[in-house]
């Protein structure tokens, strides 16, 4: 009776045992077996988050960068974007810093760190536009070329064209190609950049100066003596579109009198043709260059000695 009683109860303890064994499994696993589920991407951020925290700035930039170049789906990419982008920014390289903030605002614009990534690259872009930051080659350093810092800018700009970084980064544009180039190609860009910003941002706080300086370009572009009429012409233009379109900015009164002194000018420019003409003894082409000029100056000293040599060529 007693054997049959074990045998029983062995049996029913043999039963538990898979119960038990299924329980086990359920329960905690090993770290290493987690770390063996993990993705790669998520073991390459947490190796980078250690390297980060240890002190280890190059290695955690290696990860992070790692993470978001080739692991762009990760759930973790976005962050390391950004990790890496702050890392690189203590470290001094600020070209590289913005970089990784440009992946976060161009892959990732749902990111938290949107925000703060499109203010960091606003501040680099406007550093290296100023000169203050420089590149490093064969151990010379030197600023960052116009055209580089120009680059920066522009992606400041497509990044968040309707926020107030973008105006502001057009503007500085056309500012590093006025006063950091010289000659008629980078006064050529000059202008083409604040066109596109009066074109782009007319509301601008910044697009009556563009304006004004469009001007102010072609006036020192004219040929000094004889004035290369055609830029004089375009300079009284952007002036005249200043007091039409912004009358009531700063800039305004500087235009108006910009358009006089031009003005002046055009009226020499005729008595001087004038002249030109009657020493050549081409009486036809300088009586009509003085009737000119008297027709566009007020009462002086000019257009007094306008009308006397048209009276005396006249009776000739």
């Amino acid at each position: 009776m007693i054997s049959i009683k074990h045998a029983a109860f062995v049996f029913a303890a043999s039963l538990a045992l898979p119960s038990c064994s299924s329980f086990a499994a359920k329960g905690p696993q090993l770290a290493s077996k987690t770390k063996a589920n993990e993705s790669p991407a998520q073991r390459l951020y947490n190796s980078a988050i250690l390297a980060e925290k240890s002190a280890k700035p190059g290695r955690a930039i290696k990860g992070f960068n790692t993470i978001y170049t080739k692991h762009p789906l990760s759930p973790v990419a976005e962050d390391s974007a950004y990790r890496c982008g702050k890392l690189q920014e203590r470290s001094g390289e600020l070209l590289k810093a913005f970089e990784c903030y440009n992946a976060v605002v161009t892959k990732y614009p749902a990111s938290s760190h949107y925000a703060d990534a499109i203010k960091r690259q606003e501040a680099i872009a406007h550093k290296a536009a100023q000169g203050h930051i420089t590149n490093s080659f064969i151990g010379i350093k030197s600023r960052v070329d116009v055209k580089s810092a120009a680059n920066l800018l522009s992606k400041v700009r497509d990044n968040a064209p309707r926020a107030a970084s973008a105006d502001r980064a057009q503007f500085t544009i056309g500012e590093l190609y006025q006063s950091r180039t010289s000659g008629s190609t980078g006064a050529a860009r000059a202008i083409a950049a604040y066109r596109k910003l009066t074109r782009d941002f007319p509301d601008s706080q910044y697009a009556p100066e563009s304006q004004y300086r469009i001007g102010a370009i072609l006036l020192t572009g004219a040929k000094d003596g004889n004035h290369d009429s055609a830029n004089l012409d375009r300079a009284k233009r952007a002036f005249d579109d200043v007091l039409i379109r912004y009358p009531n900015s700063k800039r305004a009164s500087d235009a108006k009198s910009q358009i006089a002194k031009l003005s002046t000018g055009d009226v020499q420019r005729s008595y001087d043709v004038a002249e030109f003409y009657r020493k050549k003894e081409q009486n036809a082409s300088a009586l009509f260059y003085y009737r000119e000029t008297v027709n566009k100056s007020q009462p002086g000293p000019l257009r007094t000695k306008a009308q006397g040599w048209i009276n005396a060529l006249s009776a000739q």
